[in-house]
């Protein structure tokens, strides 16, 4: 049985990375901007008399899911919202800590 010969080749590969800056909110207001916009169009071809039924059936469809797209980025920021909350709460507990740690007669008032 013959073996083949296999040739090898070195491929160098370079990867830059780069640092990039996303605003969550200015990018949520965005999308918010464009689903209003597709909702405004889906409402003319619902409300237009001169539309066929299956064209106002697809933009009621449309127009669903950019509400519930909505809906979706507004819990978003919701959870956002909250998940601040509980970080404040994180510090003000640490700094509770540091200052029991600091000053250990202290005694709490309650």
């Amino acid at each position: 049985m013959a073996r083949k010969k296999y040739r090898t080749e070195r491929i160098r590969l370079q990867i830059t990375a780069r640092r990039v800056r996303i605003d969550p909110r200015k990018k949520r207001a965005s999308y918010i901007r464009r689903l209003e916009r597709v909702m405004r169009e889906c409402d003319k071809v619902i409300a237009d008399p001169a539309s066929h039924e299956e064209l106002q059936v697809k933009a009621m469809a449309v127009l669903i899911r950019a509400i519930t797209v909505c809906y979706d980025l507004v819990t978003d920021v919701e959870v956002e919202m909250l998940e601040r909350e509980a970080e404040e709460i994180k510090r003000l507990v640490e700094e509770g800590a540091r200052e029991s740690e600091e000053d250990p007669g202290r005694v709490e008032a309650g």
